[in-house]
């Protein structure tokens, strides 16, 4: 099952440190290992969290998809 969240970052900073994390391999492994997850990284402003064991699921298969990827784009999130 995935969890969303709609709160942003309090600030650019915990944005950019949650971006940093994310777009490195090493610490995003770190993270999932360490909390028994799989995160799923759309664009900078959609993230899904993801049991490991449910990657099979349609959940994550949409939200993975090319196709959502794509619909994920819009001209608001140009900031990235």
């Amino acid at each position: 099952m995935s969890l969303a969240s709609a709160v942003a970052p309090p600030s650019e900073k915990e944005r950019a440190q949650l971006l940093r994390m994310m777009g490195g391999d090493a610490i995003r492994g770190a993270v999932e290992r360490y909390f028994g997850i799989k995160l799923a990284f759309q664009n900078c402003h959609s993230v899904g969290v993801f049991h490991p064991n449910r990657l099979d699921s349609a959940a994550y298969q949409d939200f993975i998809s090319i196709k959502s990827q794509i619909l994920n784009q819009t001209p608001e999130l140009v900031d990235c």
